[in-house]
């Protein structure tokens, strides 16, 4: 019971998170306004990220960083974070979701955050700590209080009856 709240808790902040980051790629741009109550609960630099970032806003930012096809990059990079996010929180699919988000996050640790280290402005410690929460998810899987949990049950269930 203890260790499924811990993968619940777990999940609930690493994909909470990785929601947070994945919505502003996917859903934002120029001239376009987050939900309001939102935007108050997350803070006052999450309107702006919102604001300058969007699919096209994104992708130049993958542009400059050399990597190819960026727009296909921007849509994978906010899919895998805000969708994964949102599996992660649920606990649908998780180990799936877990590898979308450690794939996306790897890439941003090397291509982005590499350079200015561990530690400080930039660097590579928070997307690490998620990378790392999500690796944790994938070898033990979303514990009992999850969609993949109830499904287990069910499924184990259904075969004792057969």
């Amino acid at each position: 019971m203890l260790r499924s709240a811990g993968l619940l808790l777990l999940r609930l902040g690493v994909g909470g998170t990785m929601m947070t980051h994945g919505y502003p790629k996917l859903f934002g741009g120029p001239g376009k306004k987050p939900p309001e109550r939102v935007a108050k609960l997350l803070g006052p630099n999450w309107a702006p990220a919102f604001e300058r970032s969007g699919p096209e806003g994104f992708a130049s930012g993958l542009q400059t960083l050399g990597i190819p096809y960026p727009l296909a990059g921007a849509y994978a990079s906010g899919i895998a974070e805000f969708f994964g996010g949102a599996a992660l929180i649920v606990g649908a699919k998780t180990r799936l979701a877990a590898l979308m988000i450690i794939g996306n996050l790897s890439v941003a640790i090397w291509k982005v955050h590499w350079q200015k280290r561990f530690y400080g402005e930039g660097g590579f410690e928070f997307p690490l700590s998620l990378a790392t929460g999500a690796a944790a998810l994938e070898l033990t899987g979303p514990g009992a209080f999850s969609i993949d949990g109830l499904c287990s049950k069910v499924c184990r269930r259904s075969k004792k009856g057969d």
